[in-house]
């Protein structure tokens, strides 16, 4: 949940600077983006309680991680107003599954007496990280230019896609058992 809060943050801050500065888009069109993204961030929520019952827990994860997948792909495709919409989109909805399925899979990770001690760390890691990624943006606008960016996500959702498939594997319910 942490690296996904990051990587939302981390682009999201950097992206007006990137539609207006580097690609050249009226601040016009660099809002709408921002506004459909927020909404692709939260409509979700509507189903994905709905949908966590339907295709689990880990599913719901990974579609979340697709979402990020696509919309690195997508952003690296092109710097057009549709190119930046899209990935922005995918951005949303990737971090709402992702966000959603972390929230609900972290009570399963504790005994009830841990509960305070863990969501408090957990909002601390999760607010902290987004304050490191919106600090740092501006010093990667600096360094780098949006394919910069982009290039610096690709080990995040390595990394995420690793700790999942370890996380899959290491479940209870999947020891013991072996591939057919």
């Amino acid at each position: 949940m942490v690296r996904g809060v990051f990587r939302l943050f981390f682009t999201f801050v950097y992206q007006p600077s990137s539609m207006t500065e580097v690609a050249d888009h009226p601040l016009e069109d660099a809002k709408w983006v921002i506004q459909i993204h927020i909404m692709a961030m939260y409509l979700p929520s509507l189903v994905s309680g709905w949908l966590i019952r339907v295709v689990g827990i880990p599913r719901m994860m990974g579609l979340g991680l697709l979402a990020y997948l696509g919309c690195v792909a997508l952003a690296f495709s092109g710097i057009s107003f549709h190119h930046y919409l899209f990935a922005l989109i995918l951005l949303g909805v990737g971090w709402n599954f992702l966000f959603v399925g972390g929230t609900t899979l972290l009570p399963q990770g504790y005994r009830d007496e841990e509960r305070f001690r863990v969501q408090g760390l957990n909002d601390l890691m999760v607010f902290g990280s987004q304050a490191t990624a919106a600090l740092s943006a501006g010093a990667v606008l600096a360094a780098f230019d949006w394919n910069g960016l982009l290039l610096i996500a690709i080990p995040f959702l390595v990394l995420h896609g690793v700790l999942m498939a370890v996380w899959l594997i290491s479940r209870p319910q999947n020891r013991g058992r072996h591939p057919a």
